[in-house]
Order: C-alpha cells, then sequence, then structure tokens
C-alpha cells in the first residue's frame, strides 16, 4: 500500500530523472527510435551524439610535432529529444533510456504520467527486452535565507552547534552515503552546501535503483516506481526538519 506523503507547495525539486537499464539483444539504435515521429510531437527538437574511434596503425609516435597516419570510425551514439522551452527531455543510447524532467517540477502524478507516455511510445521497440536497472533520481535544491546551523534544516548533516562536530561557521561542505534497502533496491544520497556571497545554497540529491531484472512491461515498471517513491520519500521526509518543511510551504 503506497504511503502518504506531505504535500508541498513549492517543491523544492530543481531535477527530476527516470531511467532503464536494458539489454540491447538484437536491436539497434534506430530500432529504439522507431518511435520518432510520437516523441517529436511533444518534444520537436532531436539532437544527435556521436562517438568517434581514432586507430593509428603501425604508427610510432615521436616527442614534438609529428605526422601520423590513422582511422577513424565514428557513429552515431544517442539521441536527445528536448521541449522547446527545455523543460523535458528524452535520451536514449544502447541500453539506456532516460527522462529529465527539470524546474518547475509540477507533482509526482504529472512525472509519472509522462513516464508511461513515453514507455509506451517505446514499448515496441522494447517488447521481450530485460530490463536490468529502473531508477529514479530528484535532486532538490534549497536557496536558504540563514544557514548558521544545518541541523536545524536537516537530521543527517555535518553540525555547527557548539556541541557538534565542526565548531564554527561552515562555507562550503559535500558528502555521500549509498543505503542498502534490500538485496535488490539501494539509494545514493549526496548533500552539498556552497555559500557563495549572501546566498545559501543546499543540495539534497537521492538516487533509488532497484536492480532487479525484469521483462518490460508497463504496468511492473510503474509498480517499481511506486516502490522507489517510496524511499525517495522516506529518505528525504526522514531527513529534512519541520522548519525547512514550512519554508516550502510559504506563499
Amino acid at each position: 500500500m503506497e504511503m502518504k506523503w506531505p504535500i508541498l507547495k513549492h517543491p523544492p525539486v530543481d531535477v527530476a530523472i527516470f531511467q532503464l537499464k536494458f539489454d540491447m539483444g538484437e536491436s539497434t539504435l534506430n530500432d529504439l527510435i522507431s518511435c520518432d515521429a510520437e516523441i517529436k510531437r511533444i518534444l520537436p527538437i532531436r539532437r544527435e551524439s556521436v562517438s568517434s574511434e581514432v586507430n593509428f596503425q603501425n604508427t610510432k609516435i615521436t616527442l614534438g610535432i609529428s605526422q601520423v597516419t590513422g582511422t577513424s570510425k565514428t557513429k552515431v551514439a544517442g539521441y536527445l529529444y528536448t521541449s522547446t522551452d527545455q523543460k523535458s527531455k528524452i535520451e536514449i543510447r544502447e541500453g539506456i533510456l532516460t527522462y529529465i524532467e527539470e524546474h518547475p517540477y509540477e507533482s509526482w502524478d504529472n512525472f509519472i504520467k509522462n513516464i508511461q507516455i513515453y514507455l509506451g511510445y517505446f514499448s515496441k521497440a522494447l517488447n521481450a527486452h530485460t530490463i536490468k536497472r529502473t531508477s529514479i533520481r530528484f535532486i532538490n535544491r534549497f536557496a536558504l535565507d540563514e544557514f548558521n546551523n544545518p541541523i536545524d534544516y536537516f537530521k543527517t548533516t555535518i553540525s555547527t552547534s557548539e556541541d557538534g562536530a565542526v565548531p564554527y561557521p561552515v562555507s562550503q561542505y559535500a558528502f555521500n552515503m549509498m543505503v542498502p534497502v534490500n538485496q535488490n533496491v539501494y539509494s545514493i544520497v549526496k548533500q552539498e552546501f556552497n555559500k557563495i556571497s549572501d546566498k545559501n545554497n543546499y543540495i539534497f540529491d537521492i538516487d533509488v535503483l532497484d536492480q532487479s531484472n525484469l521483462v518490460f512491461d508497463i504496468n511492473t515498471i510503474s509498480e517499481v516506481l511506486v516502490n522507489l517513491r517510496q524511499v525517495k520519500n522516506k529518505i528525504f521526509f526522514g531527513n529534512i526538519t519541520d522548519k525547512l518543511i514550512e519554508l516550502c510551504n510559504l506563499d
């Protein structure tokens, strides 16, 4: 059963990311973008990313400036589809599908609805493919007027209180945590504080990953996403204080 979480009037989400990693099987990159026309109805800007491999054959490279002979192999490594407002993106590479939604973030319901729409477009190309990893990543950004003591806002932090580990003001710090959830699910949590002039910027970055192997199916992936959201929200709401929640709800 999905838990109920506080609704923030102003979600601090700067970037929300969904990603699938899958076995390519016998599919090609061109097979994966067979839904190109459907995607471009929503994300009309398409760019190619290119990779090149250069080989120098039987050539001795000496110090200094010298002329060498070689061969290069260049190919399309992926495609990036972008909305006209640059807010939404889909990137498709061999074995990786990524959906990116940037600020302003609307809601989880809207986020997962968009994911399901794009998965529907890719369903023919990904039918019967094995999904090796499903993940969501939420990068939260807080701009705070004052930040004299981090524990006023975050429960897991580097303390600057008198009885804390660092008993004087801090202008910058960062730390990472890896949190095992169960046999297949884990989270990577990053927190970073940076004070520039009078701006107190705090990043709370939560990446939740499920390494279960499953056959591509939109309903199954949607269920996995619900579980990943539970983990993400437990980490998020378990590590912020009531004071920070109040700030996210100010008019």
